[in-house]
């Protein structure tokens, strides 16, 4: 499959899981979503990965293909052409079947074959996506004739070497969005050569009101990379608040238990821009 673009699709709905995500929109179940593979040079490895058709009547045929991805500063992910970014893994990569298509309720597994190249320029993470794809007729009152392509994607991670991921919180504050909504927004950087995915929580606190916690799992920051990390703000802030960020790295591979500890973050909490609106009192993940 050749991408002749580069297209956006929610972090939400492809980074950050294990699990099959149904691909409500048009049907199709994929498992799983994302792959970390050690690997060494001149290595094998094969994945396999299930696609199912989780309709009751109607049948679907899909291509699949490779393509690059990253991520932008705000966790969204970018897909390009196979083998135009710098860590692409794509050139590696054989897969079969290529086309399929799945009855109601059927599934079919594709196959996955890497090999790692004895000598790379760079260790650390290589990474491509495998994509199902197909168009649809929009099934929307006043749509007739007009068709959508749909894409679902298992995102891999190749990590080779002597690889080590450096996550650090850079600072953390409220910010208003144009529609006036608050977020508490967390600024993270990544100098190492691999990943990290992160977990652990955002904790506000002060003199007079409640505290406020905020948990945060699989927040992936990609190696050399910056991310900001935001979560909306629906509840009163306490009294002079004081926001302190504490995370681990559970992608860790330059240690021996693969949890690393960040360098917790902790300041008055301040805005980072827009100005202060009174807030309201409950805090949830989008």
């Amino acid at each position: 499959m050749t991408f002749s673009y580069v297209a956006r699709i929610s972090a939400a709905a492809l980074v950050g899981a294990t699990i099959a995500l149904p691909a409500a929109a048009f049907g199709i179940g994929l498992q799983p979503t994302t792959v970390e593979i050690a690997v060494e040079p001149g290595e094998r490895q094969r994945q396999i990965v299930n696609l199912g058709n989780v309709h009751e009547e109607q049948t679907i045929s899909l291509t699949v293909g490779l393509a690059d991805w990253t991520l932008d500063e705000r966790g969204q992910i970018e897909l390009a052409p196979p083998g135009e970014r710098p860590e692409s893994a794509s050139n590696w990569v054989r897969f079969s079947p290529a086309f399929i298509t799945l009855g109601p309720g059927e599934s079919e597994q594709i196959v996955v074959d890497m090999a790692a190249p004895i000598r790379t320029d760079s260790e650390g993470d290589h990474r491509f996506a495998l994509i199902a794809s197909t168009v649809l007729p929009e099934s929307r009152a006043g749509q007739s004739g007009v068709w959508k392509k749909y894409q679902i994607a298992s995102l891999f991670y190749l990590t080779m070497g002597d690889a080590h991921s450096q996550p650090t919180i850079e600072s953390a504050g409220l910010t208003v969005g144009p529609d006036g909504r608050q977020s508490v927004a967390v600024d993270l950087t990544n100098d190492g050569n691999a990943h990290a995915r992160l977990r652990g929580q955002v904790s506000i606190t002060g003199d007079k009101g409640a505290d406020v916690t905020m948990p945060i799992s699989n927040l992936v920051v990609l190696h050399d990379a910056d991310r900001t990390f935001t979560m909306p703000v629906t509840g009163d802030l306490p009294a002079n608040p004081e926001i302190k960020v504490t995370l681990e790295n559970i992608f860790s591979p330059q240690s021996a238990g693969g949890t690393t500890l960040v360098t917790p973050y902790a300041a008055p909490l301040v805005v980072k821009q827009g100005a202060l609106t009174p807030a309201v009192a409950a805090i949830r993940l989008e």
